[in-house]
């Protein structure tokens, strides 16, 4: 009977440190997959389709739009976003592609290809914040980029 309950023990026991280690493992799976968010501000000269500003954390931002193509009253368009100077750590490029809604607003899929996050997913949203010294060329705009980066 002693042997039994010695068994069960160490049976309790190893099953507790199996869930404790896979639990671990799978906190810190969901730890690392975790998008990394980088608010920016940005000011847009229409009339080049170029946009520049600055991240949350101080790094610059810059967008030049590669094509456009209007739709109505929204439009297609292709980008591409560099954010920091692409020699220093934790600085990329992303080359982008989504729409602007006439409801004030872009939304941009796309993909890492140089720097630190080469081969991320990015996801960008930027909400319209106004025109710049009343001129409509000039345009404000808020958001954010969400990247999701590469599996090893």
């Amino acid at each position: 009977m002693t042997n039994i309950k010695t068994l069960f023990g160490l049976l309790v026991a190893v099953v507790a440190a199996v869930v404790g280690v896979v639990a671990f493992g799978a906190a810190q799976a969901s730890a690392s997959s975790a998008p990394i968010v980088i608010p920016y501000a940005k000011t847009c000269d229409e009339t080049v389709g170029h946009c520049s500003g600055t991240t949350g954390d101080g790094r610059t931002f810059e967008m030049q739009i590669t094509s456009f193509r209007a739709t109505g009253k929204a439009a297609q368009l292709t980008a591409t976003v560099t954010v920091g100077n692409i020699s220093e750590n934790n600085s990329f490029t992303a080359e982008m592609k989504g729409h602007v809604s006439p409801a004030g607003f872009i939304v941009l899929n796309g993909t890492v290809t140089e720097g630190s996050f080469a081969g991320a997913q990015v996801h960008q949203r930027s909400d319209f914040d106004g025109f710049v010294g009343g001129n409509e060329n000039m345009t404000a705009w808020v958001g954010e980029l969400r990247l999701v980066p590469a599996s090893a």
